[in-house]
């Protein structure tokens, strides 16, 4: 009789353990969404204004007439980035940094770059292919602050690099949207080859790939095609 009620005491105490752990990973996973709600709320709340990109101020300059062999998906961590923003100013953070740096965000989208297989420098790769070119629309430019949470960022890879791959701003954004979310990333960053390791382990299509990695940033290389190939460099 002894032995049957403290069974019943232990399958109660299991019970009330397994109800517990349920409600809080539905609490939490709660959270996360009301959170990511609010996140996206305020990212469409943010003002865009002011950010367009000047040809005459890049000092590298214009390569119209460069060919492209391939492209270049560059991801950058963010909070590495927001870093050196604050120190370059004395903790203050410009108006172009604010909405990402006033906000959590991991590996984000730097640009999707053309490139020409046999350039020495920065100067020899494509670049402003479509000349200095206007601001594109705020509703286009919101819609992808997600990945890349700057409009200044979006607008300057679009000049440079996104003009020598598509003629219009949307096809680009898209396209760079696409390659992203085609990746699982992690919520760290990690030492080169640890980091090169994870990438490798959880992307089967970057398994037998060359990929450029350095302690912020990660750059994946594709075929005219679209699909992943080696980084030549």
């Amino acid at each position: 009789m002894m032995q049957l009620s403290f069974r019943i005491k232990l399958l109660l105490i299991l019970l009330i353990i397994v109800l517990g752990a349920t409600f809080f990973v539905i609490r939490t996973n709660r959270i996360a969404e009301i959170t990511s709600q609010s996140n996206q709320y305020e990212l469409t709340q943010f003002p865009i204004k002011n950010y367009d990109y000047h040809l005459a101020k890049d000092k590298f300059g214009a390569n119209p007439t460069a060919q492209v062999d391939f492209y270049t998906l560059v991801l950058s961590w963010s909070p590495a980035y927001c870093e050196r923003v604050k120190q370059r100013n004395q903790g203050a953070i410009p108006i172009k940094d604010r909405l990402q740096c006033e906000h959590r965000f991991g590996w984000i989208i730097h640009g999707l770059w053309a490139e020409n297989a046999a350039a020495q420098q920065i100067t020899d790769h494509p670049r402003f292919c479509q000349g200095d070119l206007p601001e594109v629309k705020p509703e286009i430019i919101q819609s992808y602050l997600k990945e890349s949470p700057s409009a200044h960022l979006l607008q300057g890879e679009w000049e440079k690099h996104g003009a020598c791959i598509f003629n219009q701003a949307q096809d680009y954004f898209a396209k760079q949207s696409e390659l992203f979310h085609q990746l699982v990333l992690p919520d760290n960053n990690f030492e080169k080859k640890a980091l090169i390791n994870w990438l490798k382990r959880y992307n089967p299509n970057l398994e037998n790939k060359r990929i450029s990695v350095n302690k912020n940033e990660i750059k994946i290389c594709y075929d005219l095609d679209w699909q992943v190939m080696s980084c030549p460099w």
